[in-house]
C-alpha cells in the first residue's frame, strides 16, 4: 500500500492534489502582501506592489468563485482589505480607515458571522507596523479597531439571529403549505354524501385558527414586531380573528388607516406614527411603526393584517415583503375554510333534501306536504318559509312567518311574489331594501324581510301555489342553494298535486256527489264508531233522520233540476247548523241523517227544531220562481231509546214515520211519539 508520504506524493498530479496546491498558493500570496505592508513596500514601490496586490485579489477571487463550496472567502476579502490598506499608507491619510465600517457592514447581509468576525479581527493587523514598530497614534488606533471589531461582530450576530428567525418562519410557512395541500387532498377523497365532511368542517375551522395563530407568531419573530393581528372583515365591521397579544388589550374602531387600507386595497407602511393625529383603527399600547395590508381572496378583501412596534422605523422593505408572503398564506387558509363552509352547507342541504324527498313519498295529505316543505327549507337554508295555496282563483294562507292584519283577500300585484307569478319563474332578491318593491301585500307583516326567494309551484301548467323564504341577511343564498330550493319546490309541486288528487278521490269515495255530505256507507261506519265511543265513555248519542216533505211533487212540478237545487240547499243548511263533532250525511233520496255525539233527547229536540225552522224559512228559486219546502224529522237517543245501531236507526225511522203521519213539518222524538 505504501507509506502515507508515498500516498500524498502519488496524488500530486491528480485534481485533489492540485486543489491543495492552489489553496496554499492563495494563502502564501495573501501572507506576502500583508508582510509587504510592514516594510512600506506600497509607499516605496507602488508601481510594483499595487499590480501585485490586485493580482492577488483576482487570483483569490477566481479561486473562490470556481470552488464548489465557495472556499477562500476570508482570503479574498482580506486581500481586498490589504489592497485598501496599502492605498491608505501610500496616500498618507489615516482617516481613510473609516471606510472599513461601511465595507464590513455591507458584507454582513452576504456572509455569516463565521466570516465577518474573523475578518474584522484580521483588519487591525494591517496596522501592525503602527502598533509594534513606529508606535504612532497607538491609543487612537487601538480605540478605532476595538470599536470596529465590536461593531462588526455585534451587527453580524444580530443579523444572523434575524436571518435564522426568517428561515424558521419560512420553514414554518412551508410546513403549513404542505399540511394545507395534504388536507385539500383528503377533502377531495371524501364523499359529499358522507357525514364525516361535516365534522371535518368544524375541525378545519379550529385548524384554521391554529394555523393563523402560528403564522402571526412566525411574522412577529421574523420581523421583530411587538404585535401582529389579523382582523376579519364582515359587512361594515371588523372583528379580531387572531392576535399574538392579549385580545382584551385591543379596542377596534375600524376607522382611519384600517378603513383606508380596506378601501384602497393598498399596503400602509410607516415608521413614525403619531397616535395623537393619526387614527390607526385599533387602540393598544404605544405604536410608532406600523405595517397594515389587506388580505385578498382574488380581488376581494377578506381581512386586514396589522404589524406594529413601539420602535421608530422598525420595519423596512424586507419586513414588508415578509409580511406580504405570510398574508398570501392567510388568504389561502381563509379560502380553504370558505370551501369547507360551502361544502358543509351543500352537504347539509342535500341531506335535508334527501330526507324531505323520502318524507314526501310517504305523505299523501296536502297539509303535511306543505308543512314538510316549509320545515325542511328552514333547516336547509335558514330564514323563514311561507306558502300560499292557489285554488278556485284565489289565494289562501297555508304557512306564514309573522302577523296578518286586515282583510284576508290577498292581492299580490306590485309585490315580488306577484312578479314571480307573472313571470312564472323564481325571483331572488338579495337585498329588498335596495329593490324598491314590497315582498308581501300591506296586511302581511313578516318577522324578517332583508332578502327573499319566491318560487311559483306549477303542475301540468296549473298554478298550485307560491312558496318562498325570507331572511334577515343579505345574499343569504348562492347560486347552488337557489338551485336546491327549486329542486325542493319541483318535488313538492308533484307531491302537492298528488295529495290534492288523493283528497279528491277520497272525497268522491266518502261524499255524496250532489250535496257534498258524507254518503250512506260513511254514515254507517261513523255511526258504528260513535256508538262504541258513547258506550266506552258512558255518554249519550242522538240520531236524526230528516225527510223533505212532498219532495216528489217538487220534482214533478218544477223538474229534477229544481229538486237537485233543493237537496243541495238543504245540505248547505245542514253544514251550517251542525257542530264540528257532528256528522251530517245523505241517507238516501230526499232523506238526510245527522249524528249528534254527546247529545241527549232534549238537546237533539232543540237542534231538530232549529234545523226544521231554518229549512222552512229558506226560499229556493226554480226557474226564477220562489219555492219553499218543509221537513219532517225523527229523533232517537242511545242508550235511552236503543242499545244497538240497528235499533237506533229503526227507532229513529219510526219517529220520522210518526212525524210524517201526524202532518209533516215537525220533529218527533221516538221516546215521546211511540
Amino acid at each position: 500500500m505504501g507509506s502515507p508520504l508515498q500516498k500524498i506524493l502519488s496524488r500530486r498530479g491528480d485534481k485533489k492534489g492540485k486543489g491543495y496546491g492552489l489553496k496554499l498558493a492563495a494563502v502564501v500570496l495573501v501572507a506576502a502582501a500583508w508582510t509587504s505592508l510592514l516594510f512600506d513596500i506600497p509607499v516605496r514601490y507602488p508601481r510594483i506592489w499595487f499590480p501585485t496586490a490586485a493580482g492577488t485579489v483576482v487570483y483569490c477571487g477566481v479561486l473562490h468563485l470556481l470552488s464548489r463550496r465557495r472556499e477562500q472567502t476570508i482570503e479574498v476579502l482580506f486581500a481586498i482589505v490589504i489592497l485598501y490598506a496599502g492605498a491608505v499608507h501610500a496616500s498618507g491619510r489615516p482617516w481613510l480607515q473609516l471606510a472599513y465600517f461601511p465595507f464590513i457592514i455591507g458584507l454582513i447581509p452576504l456572509y455569516p458571522a463565521q466570516v465577518i468576525i474573523p475578518l474584522s479581527i484580521l483588519v487591525p493587523f494591517t496596522e501592525v507596523k503602527a502598533f509594534v514598530i513606529t508606535h504612532e497614534n497607538v491609543a487612537w488606533q487601538a480605540a478605532f479597531f476595538l470599536s470596529f471589531i465590536f461593531t462588526s461582530s455585534a451587527a453580524s450576530l444580530f443579523y444572523g439571529l434575524q436571518r435564522k428567525g426568517r428561515e424558521r418562519a419560512v420553514a414554518e410557512l412551508e410546513k403549513i403549505r404542505v399540511e394545507a395541500r395534504d388536507r385539500a387532498k383528503d377533502v377531495e377523497m371524501e364523499s359529499l354524501g358522507s357525514d364525516e365532511i361535516i365534522s371535518h368542517y368544524f375541525a378545519s375551522r379550529l385548524r384554521a385558527d391554529e394555523e393563523i395563530r402560528g403564522i402571526l407568531a412566525a411574522i412577529k419573530h421574523a420581523v421583530f414586531a411587538d404585535g401582529v393581528h389579523f382582523f376579519e372583515h364582515g359587512g361594515e365591521t371588523f372583528s379580531l380573528r387572531s392576535t399574538t397579544e392579549d385580545q382584551g388589550k385591543l379596542i377596534i374602531t375600524g376607522r382611519g388607516i384600517m378603513a383606508q387600507v380596506l378601501r384602497e386595497r393598498k399596503t400602509f407602511v410607516s415608521g413614525e406614527i403619531d397616535e395623537k393625529t393619526t387614527t390607526v383603527g385599533y387602540i393598544r399600547d404605544r405604536i410608532q411603526s406600523l405595517i397594515m395590508m389587506p388580505v385578498l381572496e382574488g380581488a376581494t378583501p377578506v381581512g386586514l393584517l396589522a404589524i406594529d412596534s413601539p420602535r421608530y422605523h422598525a420595519f423596512g422593505e424586507s419586513e414588508q415583503k415578509t409580511a406580504e408572503l405570510f398574508s398570501t398564506q392567510i388568504a389561502r387558509i381563509l379560502e380553504r375554510e370558505r370551501v369547507y363552509t360551502v361544502l358543509k352547507q351543500d352537504v347539509t342541504a342535500l341531506r335535508i333534501i334527501k330526507e324531505f324527498s323520502a318524507g314526501l313519498a310517504a305523505s299523501i295529505r296536502y297539509d303535511i306536504v306543505v308543512q314538510k316543505l316549509c320545515d325542511y327549507a328552514k333547516q336547509a337554508f335558514g330564514g323563514q318559509a311561507f306558502f300560499f295555496e292557489y285554488t278556485e282563483a284565489r289565494f289562501e294562507v297555508k304557512y306564514f312567518p309573522g302577523e296578518i292584519a286586515g282583510e284576508q283577500q290577498i292581492d299580490f300585484s306590485g309585490t315580488i311574489i306577484g312578479l314571480a307569478m307573472d313571470n312564472k319563474h323564481k325571483e331572488y332578491v338579495s337585498d329588498v331594501r335596495q329593490y324598491g318593491m314590497r315582498v308581501f301585500p300591506p296586511q302581511f307583516r313578516p318577522a324578517v324581510s332583508r332578502s327573499v326567494i319566491v318560487v311559483p309551484l306549477f303542475y301540468e301548467g296549473g298554478l298550485l301555489g307560491v312558496f318562498g323564504i325570507v331572511s334577515d341577511q343579505r345574499e343569504f343564498l348562492d347560486s347552488r342553494q337557489i338551485g336546491l330550493v327549486e329542486l325542493m319546490c319541483n318535488q313538492a309541486a308533484t307531491s302537492i298535486a298528488n295529495a290534492r288528487m288523493h283528497e279528491e278521490i277520497a272525497h268522491l269515495a266518502t261524499r255524496d256527489g250532489l250535496t257534498g255530505l258524507f254518503n250512506h256507507r260513511i254514515f254507517q261506519e261513523r255511526l258504528t264508531a260513535e256508538l262504541k265511543r258513547s258506550e266506552r265513555y258512558a255518554t249519550q248519542l242522538s240520531l236524526l233522520l230528516v225527510d223533505i216533505d212532498y219532495f216528489k211533487k217538487v220534482n214533478d212540478v218544477y223538474g229534477h233540476p229544481a229538486g237537485d237545487l233543493v237537496l243541495k240547499s238543504v245540505a248547505k243548511i245542514l253544514k251550517y247548523e251542525v257542530r264540528d263533532v257532528d256528522i251530517a250525511a245523505r241517507y238516501g233520496g230526499e232523506e238526510f241523517a245527522v249524528i249528534l255525539p254527546g247529545t241527549d233527547n232534549s238537546g237533539a229536540k232543540n237542534f231538530a227544531e232549529r234545523l226544521r225552522k231554518a229549512i222552512m224559512a229558506e226560499v229556493f228559486l226554480a226557474d226564477g220562481k220562489p219555492l219553499k219546502v218543509t221537513a219532517s224529522i225523527g229523533i232517537a237517543t242511545a242508550p235511552a231509546d236503543a242499545q244497538t245501531k240497528e235499533e237506533l236507526i229503526e227507532r229513529t225511522d219510526q219517529a220520522l214515520y210518526h212525524a210524517k203521519r201526524q202532518g209533516r213539518n215537525q220533529s218527533v222524538n221516538w221516546g215521546i211519539g211511540r
